[in-house]
């Protein structure tokens, strides 16, 4: 049964120092209770109350509460709010008997006793008398620092047992009298004193079971067999931890085999590219008219656009004409401002209006909030940039947005191996999930089962396995996603023209003989990161009557061929490019002993609480 604690949103707290059960056999089994209660109270309280479950067959007679020996008075009222101090009354329920008492308590300690009367709860067989009782109940809310149980018998008690074993606390047993000692029970945590009574010396059955037969062997053999279960438990929990190395590579095999048999499995039916008949090692030219800004998506499988595609895009508007760039040049401080040098840069102003793409339209209305109407150098773009951060940055997003809908619309890519992976991860997470779960709700803190640390263990390491196969379903596209034919064709080619641009430098191939394949080289090399190469590989074959001709060729004041990406360095702009563009930042048995394992003591037990 669940406690309900009226005024738990209050401030007031209640704490239980200690719990005295005295269990009086009588000569006809049924089992006379009291419990000593004491009580340390942080606030107002008024009343009291004891759930006392009863199994089939169990009946409580003769209930009362007293307070260091004044006995409170009888009344009708059990309701869970302040009565009249210093009377109790008791509820009967399908389930047992709810007990409740008044008082008024203002920071301080109370001590009350509840007694009854058990009947139907001890079991006689023809040699012993099994009384199971539940000194302490599963139901309470809070934890016990103290409890102890003391049985007297109407003769020797043959076997007793304190249970279950995680408790910490012992049994001691000397000829009628049965000790229970237990420290620290933890909230929801019952307790049983066990013990085996000779059936000669009770005159009378009245108050409790009969069955035929022997028990006494039958049941220590039961409590040894569990004393046994829970001392393995023990023994195999202490190899886990004896043998730790061992133990992390079983859980690391655990954590990642599972998960990596699924990833391997979806990438080679689903994720592996299918290689096409396409032999070349270079294509000379662009081999389509994709645009700069979505070739990198393709040879990548799919991710955000960046600062580099933008970069490319905007030196692509120049070499259309769409913006005009003449060379210039710009004093840049150096050495902590004591030197200055002379760098090549460009001056772009706005050109001839042409058809732009969703995402050029992008990139161009940067560089209009950029020029304003007049016209600015290249190098001071990222300070312009910065002055309007927050309007640039929605620009930007845009962009990425554009091209990433434009890529999708032309069918590169087949995602199937993505809905494995997502099952995958729902699945390892969910069992892993639901066996912690399972674990933890019935965890012993001071003696866990061996199944219970599995449980966890495997949960734990089944969880990894999810997070594993979400990694890669964030991270790795490649592992799940496939080009389709066409979009594996085009993408074979375009590597050809990037391992073209790659190593054109030292090739020994005839050179670009027009101005506009140039520019593409550059444009492309600028997306494709390697824009550097490009460069150098038009100081070394570029006729100078094209780069005369040229708006992003030049010959720099040092004498060297070159660009005003490059004497700025196109990596330095284009990473300029991407953090100017970025959002702004926002803010065992015999004769006693220790604890068995087990349960099923009746009577007694439940729980209770205070208001």
């Amino acid at each position: 049964m669940c406690l309900a604690l009226p005024g738990a949103a209050r401030a007031d707290n209640f704490y239980l120092d200690s719990a005295d059960v005295a269990v009086d056999v009588q000569q006809d089994g049924s089992l006379g209770v009291s419990e000593g209660l004491q009580v340390s109270f942080s606030g107002d309280f008024h009343f009291g109350y004891r759930d006392i479950p009863l199994r089939r067959g169990e009946t409580l007679v003769n209930p009362s509460v007293a307070e260091r020996g004044v006995a409170y008075a009888r009344g009708n009222d059990t309701k869970l709010h302040p009565g009249a101090a210093g009377t109790f009354g008791v509820e009967r329920r399908d389930d047992g008997v709810r007990i409740v008492w008044y008082f008024t308590a203002s920071n301080q300690t109370r001590s009350f006793t509840i007694s009854y009367t058990l009947r139907g709860v001890a079991v006689a067989y023809d040699d012993v008398v099994d009384v199971n009782l539940k000194v302490w109940g599963d139901q309470w809310d809070e934890s016990l620092q103290r409890l102890v149980g003391i049985e007297n018998a109407p003769g020797k008690i043959e076997r007793a047992w304190g249970k279950p074993v995680w408790v910490r606390g012992d049994v001691e047993l000397t000829g009628t009298r049965a000790t229970l000692r237990a420290v620290q029970v933890p909230a929801h945590q019952f307790v049983e004193l066990r013990t085996l009574i000779a059936r000669s010396a009770f005159s009378s059955t009245a108050g409790m079971h009969v069955r035929r037969g022997n028990a006494l062997d039958r049941i220590v053999a039961e409590e040894r067999a569990d004393a046994a279960k829970y001392q393995r438990d023990r023994d195999r929990i202490d190899a886990l931890k004896a043998h730790p190395l061992r133990t992390g590579l079983v859980a690391l095999a655990l954590a990642t085999i599972p998960a990596l048999l699924v990833i391997f499995a979806v990438f080679w039916f689903m994720g592996r590219e299918r290689r096409t008949s396409y032999d070349r090692e270079y294509e000379q030219e662009p081999p389509t008219d994709t645009e700069p800004a979505l070739v990198p998506t393709l040879l990548r499988q799919g991710g955000d656009a960046g600062s580099y595609e933008f970069t490319a895009t905007l030196f692509d508007l120049i070499r259309r004409g769409v913006y005009k760039a003449e060379h210039a040049t710009t004093e840049r401080p150096i050495w902590a401002g004591l030197r200055h040098e002379t760098i090549s840069d460009l001056e772009i102003s706005a050109g001839q209006d042409g058809q732009l793409r969703a995402w050029e339209r992008d990139v161009a209305n940067v560089v209009d909030g950029v020029l304003d109407g007049g016209s600015e150098r290249l190098s001071r773009f990222r300070d312009r940039i910065e002055d309007e951060r927050e309007a640039m940055s929605r620009r930007f997003t845009a962009f990425k947005e554009h091209v990433d809908d434009e890529v999708g619309s032309r069918g590169w890519f087949r995602n199937s191996g993505a809905l494995p992976l997502v099952a995958a991860v729902v699945l390892f997470a969910l069992t892993g999930g639901v066996l912690v779960y399972f674990a933890v709700r019935h965890w012993r803190p001071v003696y866990p089962r061996y199944s219970d640390v599995l449980l966890v263990g495997v949960g734990a390491c089944l969880v990894a396995n999810a997070a594993l196969c979400l990694g890669t379903l964030v991270f790795n596209r490649r592992a799940w996603r496939r080009r389709t034919r066409p979009g594996e064709t085009e993408a074979e080619r375009w590597e050809a023209f990037r391992r073209y641009l790659t190593d054109f430098p030292r090739l020994q191939e005839a050179p670009p003989a027009t101005l506009e394949l140039w520019e593409r080289y550059l444009v492309y090399g600028i997306a494709f990161g390697i824009a550097e190469r490009v460069l150098q590989g038009a100081q070394l074959h570029m006729p100078e009557a094209l780069h005369d001709a040229s708006t992003i060729y030049w010959i720099s004041p040092g004498g060297d061929l070159g660009s005003g990406a490059a004497s700025l360095s196109i990596g330095d702009l284009a990473s300029g490019f991407g953090s100017a563009l970025a959002p702004p930042n926002s803010g065992g048995g015999g004769g006693g002993g220790g604890f068995s394992g087990g349960g099923g003591g009746g009577g007694g037990g439940g729980g209770g609480g205070f208001g």
